[in-house]
C-alpha cells in the first residue's frame, strides 16, 4: 500500500481537484493522509464532503502543540502511515490517473522511483498535455547531481519505500522553505537505487500562496531557511563543484536583496560565503572582493542596481 501524504491550510478553492485525481488513480491500494494545518476557511468542510464514502482517507488537524507548517504536518502524518510506499503530495497539485501505478511498476527493487513534473496556471482542465521535453537520467552521482541542481528532484517528484525514508526523517521543522531539500540531501548523501519515469506523471501548479513563493517575492522570508539547507549540504560535501553551486545561488539571493533595497539580507549573504569560505581560491576570493567594495558602493548611493548587477556575478 502507498500512503499518500498531504498538509493542507485554507485550499477550499483547490483542494477539490487534488482529491478528484487521487481517487481517480487507476492504483487503487492506497490511502491519504490529510493533515489541516489551522485552515480558517471552509477547507475541512469541502474535504469531508469530497471523502465521506471512501474510507481510504484520513482528515487529521494538527494538534495545537505541534509547531505549525507543512513540515510538522508531514513529520505528523509519516508516523501515521500505514503503508509500505511514502507519496508527499501538495493540496494544490494533480496526478496523472496512471501516477502510482506506473510508479508501482517502476519502483521494484529500487529505493525510490522519481517522474517527471509539469507546471500549470490557474484551473486544470485536462490530463492530456505536451510533454516536458527535458529528459530525466538516473544520476551517476545522486547527491552531488541534485545539489547542483542537474537532478532535480522536488518535495512530490519521487515514491519513496518507507523503509529507506524512515532513516531521514522527521524533516525540519524550523524551516520555511527547502526543508524538502534539506532531508533529501541527507538521504541522497547515501547511495540509493533510483529508478526514473520521463512522463509528466504529476502536475504541479505555480502562482498560488506558497512558501517558496514568498522567498521569490521577498528574500528575507526564507533567507535563514536557504542558508541551513545549504550548510547541511556543505557538512555532507565540500568539494569545489559543490561550493561553487552553493556561492552562484547565494549571490542569486544577494542580488535579489540589493533589488529590493534589503541591506541587510545582502551583508547575510556575504557573511554566509565568507563564514563557508566559498571562494575557495585566489580568482573567486579576488572577484567576492570586488563584488563586497561595489556592494558598499551601492549601499551608499542607493541607485544603478541594473549597471552594477553585471559585478556582482561570478
Amino acid at each position: 500500500m502507498i500512503s499518500i501524504i498531504i498538509p493542507v491550510f485554507n485550499r477550499e478553492h483547490l483542494i477539490v481537484e487534488t482529491i478528484n485525481s487521487i481517487t481517480a488513480q487507476t492504483y487503487q491500494k492506497w490511502e491519504c493522509i490529510i493533515v489541516d494545518d489551522g485552515s480558517f476557511d471552509n477547507t475541512i468542510e469541502v474535504i469531508n464532503d469530497l471523502i465521506k464514502e471512501d474510507s481510504r482517507f484520513r482528515l487529521l488537524e494538527r494538534p495545537n502543540k505541534i509547531i505549525k507548517g507543512p513540515s510538522s504536518c508531514r513529520n505528523y502524518a509519516f508516523e501515521r502511515a500505514n503503508g509500505m510506499f511514502i507519496q508527499f503530495f501538495d493540496s494544490d497539485d494533480i496526478m496523472h490517473p496512471k501516477h502510482l501505478e506506473l510508479k508501482m511498476k517502476t519502483i521494484r527493487n529500487n529505493d525510490l522511483v522519481v517522474c517527471k513534473l509539469k507546471e500549470f496556471y490557474g484551473v486544470f482542465k485536462d490530463f492530456i498535455m505536451n510533454e516536458t521535453t527535458n529528459e530525466l537520467a538516473i544520476p551517476k552521482n545522486s547527491f552531488e547531481e541534485f545539489v547542483i541542481g542537474d537532478f532535480p528532484m522536488m518535495m512530490v517528484a519521487p515514491l519513496w519505500k518507507k523503509s529507506v525514508l524512515q532513516k531521514y526523517m522527521p524533516m525540519r521543522e524550523d524551516m520555511h522553505i527547502l526543508e524538502d531539500h534539506e532531508l533529501y540531501a541527507r538521504a541522497l548523501f547515501e547511495k540509493k537505487e533510483i529508478a526514473v519515469i520521463n512522463q509528466d506523471l504529476i502536475y504541479y501548479r505555480i502562482g498560488e500562496t506558497s512558501s517558496t513563493n514568498s522567498f521569490y517575492r521577498q528574500v528575507d522570508f526564507g533567507l535563514n531557511s536557504f542558508f541551513e539547507a545549504k550548510r547541511t549540504v556543505l557538512r555532507l560535501s565540500n568539494t569545489k563543484k559543490i561550493k561553487l553551486a552553493v556561492l552562484k545561488m547565494t549571490l542569486g539571493f544577494f542580488r535579489q536583496a540589493l533589488a529590493e533595497r534589503n541591506f541587510k539580507a545582502a551583508k547575510k549573504c556575504l557573511e554566509f560565503i565568507n563564514t563557508e569560505r566559498l571562494c575557495y581560491n585566489r580568482v573567486l576570493k579576488i572577484k567576492l572582493i570586488r563584488i563586497s567594495f561595489f556592494y558598499y558602493i551601492f549601499k551608499i548611493i542607493k541607485k544603478g542596481d541594473t549597471k552594477f548587477k553585471p559585478l556582482f556575478k561570478i
